[in-house]
């Protein structure tokens, strides 16, 4: 019986998400982070395991209530079996990871300024922000009853918070447009805040309205909520807009750049009540995820940079997403101005002020055999291939000798980067080519102008 569920498993998920209209983003998220574990057959009970590594721990409650009878329904249907379900999380298991909706009234949103573009399809998951992303769909679905109330996501500058809350806002207007949602910066708020308060000596209605605007939605959203604290007029006001929110169930979703906590002026009263929810990081973006942004990037363009250019910016600019989209652009725009193929070397001058506002180059092997490749006019494929020409051959050695003097790394670890060549086949590339540079000038000074490409310098 076990052993069926298991083979079957892709089925029962797929019939989930036929049968019950779940989009991709939420087949993605929630139903391929779990797994059939393990089943009792005296019992009838199947434990359910979930990737929390992905979807964080507290997402347990909101899997079971939201797809456990999907579930059993959908393993009744695909095996015959009637189950009953248990749901862990896979820590708690010592895993290792490894219907449309009917129409309703038009939507009431509060503002015009949701950027449509930041949707959750549009937003890159990494394990830098795979917590966040899960968090934030599970609110998008079920705004104001998940443990995520208040949703507080913190992180530093472009690192996708925006993006995110963006997400959210644009799949509760798709998905239940009947719900009232308002999103602001908090420098719009604390402006109308203090209008208000300003205009109220003369119109006592203008404060009580903008009271109601905040205080008569579903779900509030505030991008940097850090910036009103401090503001005691605009501070106190929003204590209370808080706070009659949640008593009244409503959603309310904050972003700042620092947990809670390490908000040096926030009043204890706020900080508990930041905290009533569950606050979730975005850190700064590991290398795959650079890469992936990137690659996503280049396939809605019309013009490719190249595999090359795409790994130069991911191993060099790692401070946030706005730096690495920054840095693409600028290649793309120079492209288009000058109708020209970018390089590296190229590429590595036009963006050289971004990598010095995060530190020095990274100089890996792979960085110089593309400097190399690129300074000759030859290609990837042809240094990894068995060619064996002169020019490539000679290009090879050159990439094999520098990979050794500049990152001394072993013979092995070359060879691996270059095709898969064996460390004889790397050691006699490298001694080869120091014994020629005792004689040939010219050789000489291709090394040396490689060199200074590599190292960075004018």
């Amino acid at each position: 019986m076990e052993r069926i569920i298991k083979d079957r498993w892709n089925d029962i998920l797929n019939y989930i998400k036929e049968e019950n209209s779940i989009n991709q983003v939420c087949f993605n998220t929630w139903l391929l982070n779990i797994n059939a574990h393990s089943l009792d057959e005296e019992k009838s009970e199947l434990i359910i395991s979930i990737n929390d590594d992905i979807i964080g721990i507290h997402s347990k409650n909101y899997m079971e209530n939201r797809y456990g009878l999907l579930i059993k329904v959908a393993i009744e249907v695909i095996t015959g079996f009637c189950l009953t379900l248990k749901f862990y999380n896979k820590s708690e298991l010592n895993i290792t990871t490894d219907t449309p909706l009917p129409p309703k009234n038009k939507s009431t949103f509060s503002d015009n300024s949701i950027n449509n573009k930041y949707t959750f399809d549009t937003f890159v998951v990494g394990n830098n922000n795979s917590f966040a992303h899960a968090a934030s769909l599970a609110v998008a679905e079920s705004p104001g009853k998940t443990e995520h109330n208040p949703l507080f996501i913190y992180g530093s500058s472009g690192l996708g918070k925006t993006h995110l809350i963006n997400s959210i806002a644009n799949y509760i207007r798709e998905n239940s447009p009947e719900l009232n949602v308002l999103y602001v910066t908090s420098e719009q708020y604390t402006t109308e805040i203090v209008s208000a308060m300003r205009n109220s000596k003369q119109d006592r209605t203008v404060l009580e309205s903008i009271k109601n605007k905040y205080r008569e939605v579903d779900v509030l959203i505030i991008d940097d909520i850090q910036f009103i604290i401090g503001k005691d007029i605009t501070q106190e006001e929003f204590f209370h807009t808080f706070t009659t929110l949640y008593e009244l169930g409503k959603q309310i979703i904050l972003t700042s750049d620092k947990h809670p906590n390490l908000m040096d002026k926030l009043d204890e009263r706020y900080r508990s009540r930041f905290t009533w929810g569950i606050p979730v990081d975005i850190k700064p973006p590991e290398y795959e995820t650079r890469l992936a942004i990137l690659r996503k990037k280049e396939e809605e363009s019309s013009i490719k940079l190249g595999d090359a250019i795409i790994k130069l910016i991911a191993e060099n600019i790692k401070t946030n997403i706005r730096d690495i989209e920054g840095a693409y652009n600028k290649l793309i725009l120079r492209s288009r101005l000058q109708h020209e193929n970018i390089t590296v070397n190229t590429a590595m001058d036009d963006i050289k002020d971004l990598i010095l506002t995060d530190e020095n180059v990274k100089i890996t092997n792979d960085y110089i055999i593309n400097i190399i490749i690129n300074h000759y006019g030859i290609s990837l494929e042809e240094i990894t291939s068995k060619n064996r020409s002169k020019k490539i051959a000679k290009v090879r050695f050159i990439c094999m000798y520098l990979c050794r003097k500049i990152t001394n790394s072993t013979y092995d670890e070359i060879g691996e980067k270059l095709g898969g060549k064996d460390r004889t086949s790397v050691m006699h590339g490298h001694n080869k080519i120091e014994e020629e540079l005792k004689e040939d000038a010219a050789l000489q000074k291709e090394i040396e102008i490689l060199k200074k490409i590599i190292n960075h310098q004018e």
